[in-house]
């Protein structure tokens, strides 16, 4: 590691001139923001969850803004695997960036299985498995919270693929340098840290929750030093590529992630606010290392 790092990196076998990646659930599969010229220094989009049955996804109210960040709970909602593939993905050929698609299931299997399934298409150049969803078969805990689970996940995927794949572990349980060893020995080329926590807000007059699920993720500009924590401890503790994940809202917490470890960084709840979030980062740290 070299300070100040780089802005331009290697990942995957390929150069990238930016570091940042739209996180999953921000930019869909990146076509409304193609269409809107919004993905100047972009370096990948990662596509919202794809699973193998369509999925409405949580009943609102499911997103809340707070004083600090942003709850939510969309619940996977997509509109299946065969659509996306079909439908979806030939759409999104001619994005300007390479695209990373994101899998979740409800069981060991079904990940393998939707991977199977996109294999048929040649428009994404990996996947990031997200193995903080719930479990069903297993009471609904996260699968991102039992190393043995995450092998098990990311051997199934390993089968399906020769293309790179993320392994997105979750904060909320578990040991998370732990799974992503457990997710590099099953064969992953990369982890993500981490998935959003835990978080809710209640009206204390009432007693209810802005979320109609109560408790919902939270993502916050406040969670920046607590992620930078999980990406230092992870990225020292195995040999594969870090993604970081959560907690941007300049282009200076970009550079601290990359200090950290992290080999590419997402973003996520800033992308929301600000559609061109890539381009005004990449300036932002284009100013501040002179590159």
């Amino acid at each position: 590691m070299t300070f100040p790092p780089a802005i331009s990196r290697s990942f995957w076998g390929r150069s990238f001139s930016s570091p940042l990646m739209l996180a999953s659930g921000t930019a869909g599969f990146g076509e409304e923001l193609l269409d809107l010229q919004c993905l100047s220094g972009v370096g990948a989009v990662v596509s919202k969850a794809i699973t193998f049955e369509p999925r409405a996804g949580n009943p609102p109210p499911r997103l809340h803004e707070t004083p600090y960040g942003l709850l939510n709970s969309i619940g996977l909602a997509n509109p299946g695997v065969y659509h996306v593939l079909n439908s979806i993905l030939p759409a999104v050929a001619e994005l300007p960036c390479p695209l990373i698609l994101n899998v979740a299931g409800e069981s060991v299997s079904e990940f393998a299985r939707v991977v199977c399934i996109l294999e048929k298409s040649g428009v994404h150049i990996g996947y990031e498995i997200n193995v903080s969803c719930p479990n069903v078969a297993r009471g609904g805990a996260a699968f991102g919270i039992d190393p043995d689970v995450v092998l098990k996940v990311a051997e199934g995927v390993s089968r399906e693929t020769d293309r790179p794949f993320s392994v997105k572990l979750t904060p909320n349980g578990g040991d998370i340098v732990q799974s992503a060893r457990a997710a590099v020995e099953g064969g992953a080329s990369a982890v993500t840290v981490c998935n959003t926590f835990l978080g809710m807000h209640m009206n204390w007059r009432t007693g209810e929750t802005v979320i109609k699920r109560k408790i919902a993720g939270y993502t916050s500009p406040a969670l920046l030093p607590l992620v930078v924590a999980k990406v230092w401890q992870v990225s020292n503790s195995i040999s594969v590529p870090v993604i970081s994940s959560g907690g941007v809202s300049s282009g200076e917490d970009v550079l601290e992630l990359l200090a950290a470890g992290a080999q590419m960084v997402q973003v996520g709840t800033r992308l929301m606010r600000r559609p061109f979030a890539g381009s005004e980062l990449m300036d932002e740290m284009k100013k501040l290392t002179g590159e």
